[in-house]
């Protein structure tokens, strides 16, 4: 998945570069889908959307072409995005010539402006399709920050979406009048910058925390170089897994949450463990 939305439409290129560093690190088994933000025109207005620019592939040629067609969009329909992985990618079981570890790979900064899902639902997808999440979280704030602080007849603004301002509030001010958060326009600077600092924390904890409850793994990327090198660690550690396997004391098939807990014993060493949190019964 990667994030070509208006915080980072510029180094569009080297998001192609990076991508296509990942592609070649893999084994030459995996297979591969490629997802992107892109732009819809409606009746009413241009929206962000998800675009499944490859369903999953071995073929490295097929992918080299999708990366390349990599366009911008004018939103980051991030949550959309991962539920997409979900309901799209890995809609259908693994047949048993392929069964192996599925995983999403985001290259993004995880500020979503545009969905119309949210961050707990996609979370509660991604688990029960055991599905294990890498975000190399690219640095956008600045950039962002800078021109939120222009005039809204300034070429060079941006502005926060109306979905952006209405998440804001019902999280961190729910107690707050919905009507003081509809006109980006009349922020102040402090409040803008405010909300989107927010907001970035906010997405780089959601990025993290869905790693860890996953069994995937988190990377920060200031560079090329840096984000070359996370998609090849993401790459060995997709390839290097372990199965382990038990019988449950609960036999209820009733769909709930099932809490697990690894421990390594016997070594010298502390290990690290990166292992889902737990996953969902089957039901009746």
């Amino acid at each position: 998945m990667r994030d070509t939305s208006g915080s980072t439409r510029d180094d569009v290129a080297l998001i192609r570069a990076a991508a296509n560093s990942f592609i070649e690190a893999l084994r030459p088994g995996d297979r591969v889908g490629v997802l992107a933000f892109n732009t819809a025109q409606t009746i009413k207005e241009r929206v962000a959307t998800v675009e499944v620019l490859s369903r999953l592939t071995s073929d490295r040629e097929n992918l080299r072409q999708s990366i390349e067609n990599l366009g911008a969009s004018n939103g980051t329909p991030y949550y959309d995005a991962l539920e997409r992985v979900v309901d799209s990618v890995f809609r259908d079981p693994p047949v048993d010539d392929v069964r192996g570890r599925r995983a999403v790979v985001a290259l993004t900064d995880g500020v979503d402006s545009a969905s119309n899902s949210d961050f707990a639902t996609a979370r509660v997808k991604l688990s029960r399709a055991g599905v294990a999440c890498y975000f190399v979280q690219i640095n956008t704030e600045d950039f962002v920050e800078d021109r939120l602080m222009k005039d809204c007849q300034d070429d060079g603004q941006l502005s926060l979406s109306q979905k952006q301002i209405e998440r804001y509030r019902r999280l961190f001010v729910p107690a707050a009048k919905a009507e003081d958060f509809n006109n980006f326009c009349r922020m102040g600077p402090f409040e803008r910058m405010s909300i989107s600092r927010d907001l970035y924390n906010l997405a780089r904890k959601e990025m993290n925390d869905l790693a860890r409850v996953s069994g995937g793994r988190s990377f920060v990327a200031g560079t090329l170089a840096d984000a070359r090198a996370a998609f090849a660690r993401v790459a060995a550690d997709i390839g290097t897994l372990y199965s382990l396997g038990y019988y449950p004391t609960n036999k209820s098939r009733d769909g709930k949450f099932r809490t697990i807990k690894l421990e390594v014993k016997g070594v010298k060493e502390k290990a690290q463990i990166r292992a889902r949190d737990g996953y969902y019964a089957p039901k009746q």
